[in-house]
């Protein structure tokens, strides 16, 4: 859906930006997203910050499935 693309594009930018552990990814760098929301001016961050968890809980659980 249109409403989520710019959703979509910061998650595709943040994919350099996930913390590690020995158990694999954890979760993303919080830190680097407001960075990005001012580098790319977003105007609604709450609603981008919880897309955002969206779509890293639904990542996590993809990539953590297997274990």
């Amino acid at each position: 859906w249109p409403n989520n693309w710019e959703i979509v594009q910061m998650f595709t930018r943040m994919s350099t930006q996930w913390h590690v552990s020995m158990a694999g990814l954890t979760g993303l760098n919080y830190s680097s997203l407001e960075y990005l929301c001012r580098l790319y001016e977003v105007k609604d961050h709450i609603s981008l910050f919880e897309g955002i968890q969206v779509m890293e809980i639904t990542a996590l659980s993809c990539m953590h499935k297997s274990k």
